[in-house]
Order: C-alpha cells, then structure tokens, then sequence
C-alpha cells in the first residue's frame, strides 16, 4: 500500500462532492432565473445538502 494512498483516496471523494454540489448550485441558480420556480426549489433543497455534506467531509481528519 502506498503512504499517500489514504490521502490520495480522500482528495477524489472530496473533489467529486464538490463538482456535485456546484452543478447542484448550478442547476438550482439556473431554474430559478428562468422562472421554473418548483424544479429551482427541488434542486436547491438537494444542493443544500449537497454543500453540507461538502462541508461535513472537508473537516473530517
């Protein structure tokens, strides 16, 4: 087993959680602006989440 093979694992999960909270946020700014108000709300709800589950991965040591 490599020595950074523990970092190097925790860096891909949390590059990929941050790639899908931003698409989230993305997703919900866009539908918001266009006036889809119900898929705008759906998809900021889940980026919410998205971000805290970021933020909750991000300071786990």
């Amino acid at each position: 087993m490599s020595v950074g093979g523990r970092a190097n694992a925790r860096g891909r999960v949390l590059r990929r959680a941050a790639l899908i909270a931003g698409v989230l946020v993305l997703l919900a700014l866009v539908f918001l602006a266009s006036g889809h108000w119900v898929l705008g709300v759906i998809f900021g709800a889940a980026a919410v989440a998205a971000v805290w589950v970021f933020l909750q991965a991000r300071t786990v040591r």
